[in-house]
C-alpha cells in the first residue's frame, strides 16, 4: 500500500502550509496509519536544547486525530492521556505516527506516538476523539481556500 498526502487547513498551527508561525507538517496516510516527520528548531524549545512539551503535545494530538481521517472522519479532541517518556532534542527529527484503536460511540479511541532518530518513544498518547458533525465540517470546508493539500492548495473534498 502506498502513501497519500492528507488534506489540511492552510492556517492550522500544525499542518497549515500558509501559517507563518506554524509547524508546517505534512501528514501521510500509509498502511493504515498516519505518519509525518518534523524536525524542531530553536523556535520550538523549552529548556535550552530541548523541545517544549506543548509543541510535542500539539504534534501528538494532530497525528492522533488524523487517524480518524483513515475512516473518512474529522474529529475534535475529547480527552487525551499523554505520557512523556524522554526529552526530544532540538535539531533531531521526530517521526510521528497515529492509528485507530477502535470506534467509540460518536467517535473513536485513537492513539499515537512520536519517536526520536533511535526509534525510542519520546511521547505517546491515546484518547477519545469526537466526530465533527457533518454540517459543521461542510461549513468549515466551504470557506474560500480553507481546505487543501500543501502540494495542491485549494478545495480537497470534505
Amino acid at each position: 500500500m502506498g502513501s497519500e498526502i492528507q488534506p489540511g487547513y492552510r492556517m492550522c498551527f500544525v499542518c497549515g502550509w500558509e501559517n507563518p508561525i506554524g509547524l508546517n507538517v505534512t501528514f501521510y496516510s500509509e498502511d493504515g496509519r498516519v505518519r509525518a516527520r518534523f524536525t524542531p528548531d530553536e523556535r520550538h524549545q523549552g529548556f535550552p536544547g530541548l523541545v517544549h512539551g506543548g509543541i510535542l503535545f500539539a504534534l501528538l494530538d494532530e497525528v492522533i486525530s488524523r487517524a480518524a481521517y483513515l475512516m473518512g472522519d474529522w474529529v475534535l479532541t475529547g480527552r487525551v492521556e499523554v505520557r512523556y517518556v524522554r526529552p526530544a532534542r532540538i535539531g533531531e527529527p521526530l517521526d510521528l505516527e497515529g492509528w485507530v484503536e477502535r470506534t467509540a460511540g460518536r467517535g473513536y479511541l485513537l492513539a499515537g506516538r512520536l519517536t526520536n532518530p533511535g526509534g525510542e518513544t519520546v511521547v505517546e498518547g491515546r484518547g477519545v476523539y469526537v466526530k465533527l458533525p457533518a454540517e459543521f465540517r461542510r461549513r468549515l470546508n466551504a470557506r474560500p481556500g480553507a481546505l487543501g493539500r500543501p502540494d495542491r492548495p485549494g478545495p480537497a473534498g470534505g
